[in-house]
């Protein structure tokens, strides 16, 4: 790239300064609740790694353009970070991307508010961020691709953070955004030390339409939250960070959006006005949305047919997604696929599970994930996830294993294109169908996914399952 550059040393200082002026000339005091609902604590330091020795074998890529992915796979909430080593942290990071590679998850995201701390507002002198992108970025390796997640501010309870979204030092703010990305963008030019996986999508921050209808969790101070990362705000601060991004890497994707309630007239009211913005609607690659419903998944599907005609032409990622085990955890691992399904017919490439393990795993101190880090036995997220925490260790859940299967058989085909076929089920353009309810003949036999056991030609399949395409003629 041909632009004027600064050494390194001078670029990572510039960052680490401009950190600050950019995000905390109006934040709230620093002993505001943490977005796990706790105190913030003093954290470890995290050591940057070392060099690679070698490089790792090149990456595994799906079948075509549908992935499966698992959200915050890589984090260890906060509330379970005391006391807790750099080497402490490093080691579980890996474990968690053991978990996911037996899983077969090929992408994962991280967050602001809880692993890693990308976020301007952690970036600035003595925070946390650089370290633990670092980390989550060396654990990636060769074969798992990273969706990381920047902004001027943690991706929740933001308001806990800051009374105003946008940064008082816009410029400041930019010049934070272009040094992070610089730093992981695998271009041969002030690159993080023994890159080996470089990060070319990145998020913008996380569920404006939330932080603009409710009040934050734990609230330190009372507002209005429609005053508080109003559409126009958020528009404002994508076009910053849209310029910032491509100033260091043109070729990196910006997802954005990534909204709370994108099937509810409030979230898809927030959306519109975003897009209204002269150049929002230009300033992102890849539309973020989320949901969380027990129901088999056709609030998801009808969200992202009104995404791809609000915003034609761009991919819709599903980058959170989950049901609890309300109705059982048989029921739960049906889901999985019933949402897979309906998100691929509905014309989605991307589905990330939230998330691996259900909290907390480990008296001993290890807990899985949620918005922010983490959530006690009976929160919201307790179940929602593909593993169960027991002591010493995790144990796959019937969630994990449709994940898993699913997964298996995605190496081999592509659900991109998919169409919904009868009830319960999508059809394949290679004509193998995905069952997500109810029972099929399986002509061509299958796969019964939630244990991984064949189904003869011609026997009866029930949901979750995968049947053969039929044999060409």
């Amino acid at each position: 790239m041909n632009r004027p550059r600064l050494s390194r040393a001078g670029r990572v200082a510039m960052g680490v300064a401009i950190a600050l002026a950019a995000c905390h000339t109006t934040a709230a005091p620093r002993t505001t609740a943490g977005s796990d609902g706790g105190k913030r604590r003093a954290e470890p330091v995290v050591a940057a790694p070392p060099a690679a020795t070698a490089p790792l074998p090149p990456a595994v890529a799906v079948a075509g353009p549908f992935s499966l992915g698992i959200n915050e796979a890589l984090a260890v909430p906060m509330r379970f970070r005391k006391d807790m080593s750099g080497d402490r942290l490093g080691a579980m990071i890996e474990d968690d991307a053991g978990k996911v590679r037996t899983l077969g998850g090929t992408w994962v995201r991280g967050h602001t508010a809880n692993f890693p701390r990308t976020s301007c507002a952690d970036l600035g002198a003595g925070g946390p961020g650089s370290a633990e992108m670092d980390l989550w970025v060396k654990t990636l390796g060769s074969d798992l691709h990273g969706l990381a997640m920047l902004g001027p501010w943690p991706g929740n309870a933001t308001a806990n953070r800051t009374e105003n979204y946008v940064p008082a030092d816009l410029p400041a703010y930019s010049a934070c955004i272009t040094a992070l990305v610089e730093r992981y963008d695998g271009d041969g030019v002030d690159d993080m030390p023994g890159l080996v996986q470089p990060v070319k999508y990145w998020e913008f921050d996380n569920e404006p339409d939330l932080k603009n209808s409710q009040v934050a969790r734990d609230a330190v101070r009372d507002y209005d939250p429609t005053t508080f990362c109003t559409p126009t705000e958020y528009a404002k601060v994508l076009l910053a960070t849209r310029e910032a991004v491509r100033a260091a890497d043109p070729t990196a994707k910006l997802l954005a959006l990534g909204l709370y309630r994108p099937y509810a007239e409030q979230g898809q009211a927030y959306a519109k006005a975003v897009l209204a913005v002269p150049g929002a609607a230009d300033a992102f690659d890849v539309v973020s949305l989320h949901t969380y419903h027990d129901d088999d998944g056709e609030r998801l599907a009808g969200a992202i047919r009104t995404f791809r005609t609000l915003v034609p032409g761009k991919p819709i990622w599903i980058t959170e997604a989950s049901v609890t085990t309300a109705t059982g955890e048989d029921d739960q691992g049906r889901r999985v696929a019933a949402y897979v399904a309906q998100a691929a017919a509905a014309g989605a490439e991307r589905l990330f599970w939230h998330t691996l393990a259900d909290p907390p795993e480990r008296p001993s101190g290890r807990g899985g994930g949620g918005p922010g880090g983490g959530h006690a036995p009976g929160g919201h997220f307790a179940t929602n996830s593909l593993l169960r925490g027991i002591e010493g260790g995790t144990e796959e859940k019937p969630a994990g294993a449709v994940y898993r299967h699913l997964a298996a058989r995605l190496a081999t085909d592509d659900l991109f294109g998919a169409t919904l076929d009868g009830e319960g089920a999508a059809k394949l353009r290679s004509g193998a169908v995905l069952l997500f309810a109810g029972s099929r003949l399986a002509a061509a036999g299958g796969t019964d996914l939630r244990t991984g056991d064949v189904i003869a030609a011609g026997a009866t399949a029930t949901a979750p399952a995968w049947l053969n395409a039929p044999p060409k003629p």
